[in-house]
C-alpha cells in the first residue's frame, strides 16, 4: 500500500520497551472508546512483547507532534496468527487501520511453514459497534467466525460456599510436576471438531510464562488420583480472571464446575476484588448458560473475523 496517500507525514518504525508506556496510553483511550472502560497494564503489554520480534512483528505510527496515533502486532501460536491492532479514536485517518491489518498479514505470511498439512489462519478481534473496522476487515478477507462474552458477576457480600460432591479433593498446582498432566486435561476437556489444540510448549509459555501467573491460583479437583476439574485463574489489578475452566467429560453435571468457580469467587473475593471475569466462545453456548447458572452476566460482546493465509 503507498503510504504517501495519507501517511506521509507520519513516522512509522518498530516500538521498543521504552514506547511502552504511551502505547499503552493509545491501548486504554481505544478501549475506553469502543468498550466503556480499559482492559490492559503495562505488565500485561510488556509480557506480550516479550513473545514477539519486536523489530520484525510490531509497528507503531507516530504524527506530528510525537503523537502515538496508531500501534499493531502479530502474534503466532504455532499455525493461528492474531493480530492486535489499535489507531486512535478521534486522530487517526480511518485508512491507517487497513494499513496495519495489510503489515499485519504480510509479516504473518512470511512465517508460513509450508507442507504440514495445517491450513493456517489469522484472526483479529473486533468491537461489536466498530461498523468501520468491520467494513475494512471484510474487504481485506476477513469474515466473522465467531463471537466472544465477557462475562462478570460482581461481589458486595461474601460469595456462597461452595459445595463439593462427597469423595473430591481439591488443591493448587505444583509447577513442573503437573504441567502436562494439566495441559493434557484442558485440551480434552476443550476438544471439540475443528479445534486444533497448541503445543505444549505453546500452551505452558502462553499459560505458565505469563507475568502474573501464581500456580497458588490453579485449583485442580480430583476423585481419588484421577483429574475431573481444573480451573486456572490470574490476579489482575482490576479483577480476578478465570482463564481456563474445564470438567472432565464423565463428571459434567455434577456440580463439579460450579464449585470450583465459587471456590474462585471466594478466593479472589478474600483477595479483595469484588468482580471475577471470563471470556466465552459462542461456539460454546451450553458453557454460556452455565456460566450464566451461577450468576455471572454478559457485559461485553466481541466479533472474531478469521482469514485463511496462503504464501502466494
Amino acid at each position: 500500500m503507498n503510504l504517501s496517500s495519507f501517511t506521509k507525514n507520519f513516522t512509522i518504525r518498530p516500538p521498543s520497551l521504552n514506547d511502552a508506556q504511551a502505547t499503552l496510553e493509545l491501548v486504554i483511550a481505544c478501549e475506553a472508546a469502543e468498550y466503556g472502560e480499559p482492559d490492559s497494564s503495562l505488565e500485561e503489554l510488556v509480557d506480550q512483547w516479550s513473545q514477539i520480534d519486536l523489530d520484525q512483528d510490531a509497528w507503531l505510527v507516530i504524527a506530528p507532534h510525537s503523537q502515538l496515533i496508531g500501534y499493531a502486532a502479530v502474534f503466532r501460536h504455532d499455525h493461528r496468527f492474531t493480530f492486535d491492532f489499535y489507531v486512535h479514536p478521534t486522530l487517526a485517518p480511518a485508512k491507517l487501520t487497513r494499513y496495519l491489518l495489510a503489515q499485519c498479514e504480510a509479516r504473518a505470511c512470511e512465517q508460513l511453514e509450508v507442507g504440514t498439512g495445517v491450513k493456517p489462519t489469522a484472526s483479529i478481534i473486533l468491537s461489536e459497534g466498530n461498523l468501520v473496522k468491520k467494513q475494512i476487515a471484510q474487504g481485506l478477507g476477513f469474515d466473522l467466525c465467531k463471537y466472544h462474552f465477557g462475562m462478570r458477576i460482581n461481589f458486595d457480600t461474601p460469595p456462597p460456599v461452595p459445595i463439593w460432591m462427597e469423595g473430591i479433593n481439591l488443591r493448587t498446582a505444583v509447577p513442573d510436576q503437573d504441567d502436562h498432566s494439566i495441559y493434557n486435561f484442558i485440551q480434552a476437556a476443550f476438544d471439540r471438531p475443528g479445534r486444533v489444540p497448541p503445543s505444549f510448549e505453546r500452551w505452558r509459555d502462553f499459560m505458565m510464562g505469563a507475568y502474573n501467573f501464581e500456580s497458588d491460583l490453579w485449583f485442580l479437583a480430583y476423585n481419588r488420583d484421577e483429574l475431573i476439574g481444573a480451573a486456572l485463574c490470574f490476579d489482575y489489578p482490576q479483577q480476578g480472571w478465570v482463564r481456563q475452566l474445564g470438567v472432565a467429560q464423565r463428571w459434567r453435571r455434577q456440580g463439579i464446575g460450579s464449585a470450583l468457580l465459587q471456590h474462585v469467587f471466594d478466593v479472589f473475593y478474600r483477595r479483595g476484588h469484588g468482580r471475577v471475569g471470563l471470556v466465552v466462545e459462542s461456539e460454546n453456548p451450553q458453557a454460556y448458560r452455565f456460566y450464566e447458572s451461577v450468576g455471572m452476566k454478559c457485559v461485553q460482546q466481541y466479533a472474531e473475523y478469521c482469514k485463511a493465509l496462503s504464501s502466494s
